[in-house]
């Protein structure tokens, strides 16, 4: 198995987990800085009026700047250098997960991890477990498919040949609501609009496989479903054609059909390679079951049951636990590329570790309050919503997030919390951002895109060695990620110099 291969899956994956109106209210001063270390405060004389640059690239993009909302301050300065609009509440999209992550660094600590369980109920005799396994989990947010992968193949080297009763997944860590995946933008299939769930496979990312087919007489391309799934049936409608390659044909529309087909239409080249598309199929219980029983069959086991939904009961016994990666590395994933799920997993497990399972939304929504308010943050009107900003009820002002972004530099787990921002072109998503500038690699940042949304916030090292707050805020009918850009490149290009 070729598991360089699926590391880079993951890594395309996380590049998916992306995708409104608003709000105003006063919030509360910024409060003065205490200095972590012996520098000298810098007295700041505060800028009103936006740059020169700034104004003229507002007015030939047609974005009005009371659309904007910028606060950008030293870290050791007693104000900031130029405040626009900072106390509207507005939409934030992705850069709410500065919020949850650095809560989560709070409650939980950098070396945090996730257990997922295997109970037997039942006896095992000669590797042959007569009864049922009981898969548990607690929200690993990166239960990708190598480690679950390792994790079934430790069952196999623990001895564990064959099951002759069924596999029970319990999902009973969370008590969230029923999630609709095509509620939010109506593209269901979708990486991004995954749900949280306690034992979460791979993103809940199911993998389909195009590619042309061995039999030159065919009229189809070769679709194939990973992980393979017993409870539905592939209406493959890919036709293939002649000529170029094109980009379209690795992107085929998909719906469902009568019986639990999965209707997949288009066009396929006979001259494209194979493509790799992935997109959410099956529920999140049978997804990690379909993908359990592939792995297990793969590396020789025998299972005679099949899927079940249940509880671990005192009567069970833990066969294994296995520890996720740490919160400290994940939260880079989830930062860095902005994964939507892994942020909802983690807002649910700060709250259950909070405030007891099972985990809730108002749990994690508390937790993350009391923990920022506890730091000196001021929450008035801040809507947390999921925690990761893919959402049109989250609110934020741009004073709020400099004042989250201030303590976290002086926290002690600020080299944690820093380095899970991208790198302007170098990585994350800012990776083809000022590849070609003297500000690559000289800021750390979070990005937020949605429809009508555009945020960028975070820390930057400026040409004259000040670090700088930013928070950058545009919503409203003129907020797009290209014109988004532009303005947040701008912005940056001033501060820079400052």
């Amino acid at each position: 198995m070729r598991f360089d291969f699926f590391i880079y899956l993951a890594a395309r994956l996380l590049l998916c987990l992306f995708p409104v109106a608003t709000v105003a209210e006063n919030a509360k001063s910024l409060p003065a800085p205490s200095l972590a270390i012996a520098h000298q405060v810098i007295e700041e004389t505060p800028r009103e009026a936006l740059p020169e640059s700034l104004l003229v690239l507002l007015k030939k993009h047609k974005v009005p700047s009371d659309s904007l909302s910028i606060y950008i301050r030293d870290v050791n300065a007693n104000q900031a250098m130029l405040e626009h609009n900072v106390d509207v509440l507005r939409a934030p999209a992705s850069t709410l997960k500065l919020l949850t992550t650095y809560a989560a660094l709070k409650q939980l600590g950098p070396n945090f991890s996730w257990r997922t369980e295997a109970w037997i109920r039942g006896e095992i005799k000669d590797g042959v477990l007569h009864g049922d396994l009981i898969l548990k989990g607690y929200g690993d947010p990166f239960l990708v498919y190598e480690r679950f992968w390792k994790f079934i193949r430790e069952l196999r080297d623990r001895g564990l040949t064959e099951i002759t009763g069924d596999v029970i997944v319990d999902n009973h860590y969370y008590d969230t609501p029923v999630h609709e995946r095509a509620a939010f933008d109506g593209r269901g299939f979708r990486v991004y609009n995954a749900e949280p769930s306690p034992l979460m496979f791979n993103f809940q990312a199911s993998r389909l496989m195009l590619k042309p087919p061995a039999d030159d007489s065919a009229t189809l391309a070769d679709v194939t479903l990973f992980p393979p799934s017993d409870a539905l049936d592939v209406d493959n409608q890919l036709t293939l054609v002649k000529g170029k390659c094109k980009r379209s044909h690795g992107r085929p529309e998909l719906s469902w059909g009568e019986q639990k087909q999965l209707v997949v239409k288009g066009q396929f080249s006979l001259n494209c390679k194979p493509r790799y598309l992935m997109r959410l199929i099956s529920a999140p219980t049978q997804h990690v079951y379909d993908a359990f029983r592939h792995f297990w069959q793969e590396l020789g086991g025998t299972l005679h049951g099949e899927l079940k939904q249940g509880r671990v009961s005192p009567d069970d016994v833990l066969f294994y636990s296995y520890a996720s990666p740490t919160l400290g590395e994940q939260i880079r994933l989830i930062n860095k590329w902005s994964n939507n799920v892994m942020t909802r997993q983690l807002l649910l497990t700060v709250g259950a570790k909070r405030f007891g399972a099972p985990a809730t939304l108002e749990k994690g929504r508390k937790a993350i309050k009391e923990l920022l308010e506890a730091q000196g943050v001021d929450t008035a009107g801040m809507i947390i919503d999921n925690g990761s900003g893919l959402s049109r009820k989250s609110r934020i002002s741009a004073r709020q997030m400099a004042q989250l972004l201030d303590v976290a530099f002086r926290d002690a787990y600020m080299p944690e919390f820093m380095s899970s921002m991208a790198l302007p072109g170098i990585d994350g998503t800012l990776a083809s951002r000022l590849k070609g500038s003297e500000l690559k690699g000289r800021s750390h940042l979070k990005t937020g895109t949605l429809n009508y949304v555009t945020a960028l916030s975070g820390y930057m090292l400026n040409r004259q060695g000040r670090r700088l707050i930013i928070v950058i805020q545009q919503n409203g009918p003129r907020a797009s990620s290209a014109r988004g850009g532009k303005i947040q490149d701008e912005i940056l290009r001033w501060a820079f110099e400052q």
